[in-house]
């Protein structure tokens, strides 16, 4: 347990620090990929566009039903059970992010071939990082204090400021 404390100040102080954020600003100029190659500027926009408009899991509309039904469960589950679930919680959205990360992130189109936005890929797998992580230390807390209902999202912001 101290060991995971460690890890977690450790992870703290890097995700404050100033080039943390830039690094996340610059990740935003990777440009898009494409099998068959596109003019570099002017067709940036349009591959990414054919990427995330024409993604892959918009061929598997069977799982929507799924990835409708279990968080609905889960939340259930979070305000019956509270912490209870939480682990469970963080591994469902941990493994939603990482299918998110190549299920709307991909595409085959006619023009481009296999298209690619590199940046969705990488945000949607930094998430499912941080979430993989809350799986492992468990520091969300999931129980309702007594208080004004009101408070609770005042208390969330306040954290930040």
């Amino acid at each position: 347990m101290a060991y995971q404390s460690h890890q977690q100040g450790k992870l703290e102080r890097i995700t404050l620090k100033w080039w943390f954020f830039l690094l996340f600003v610059l990740i935003q100029f990777i440009p898009p990929y494409a099998s068959k190659g596109y003019k570099f500027p002017e067709e940036w926009g349009s591959v990414i566009s054919q990427a995330i408009g024409k993604a892959v899991i918009y061929s598997h509309s069977e799982l929507y039903p799924i990835f409708k039904i279990i968080p609905i469960i889960l939340l259930i589950g979070i305000i019956v059970l509270r912490n209870k679930v939480a682990r469970l919680f963080s591994i469902y959205v941990s493994i939603s992010y990482v299918l998110f990360a190549f299920g709307q992130s991909i595409s085959v189109t006619e023009k481009y071939g296999v298209a690619i936005c590199p940046i969705n890929v990488i945000m949607f797998l930094a998430v499912a990082v941080f979430w993989i992580w809350e799986a492992v230390v468990l520091k969300n807390d999931f129980t309702f204090k007594k208080q004004p209902i009101w408070k609770y999202w005042y208390e969330q912001c306040s954290r930040f400021l």
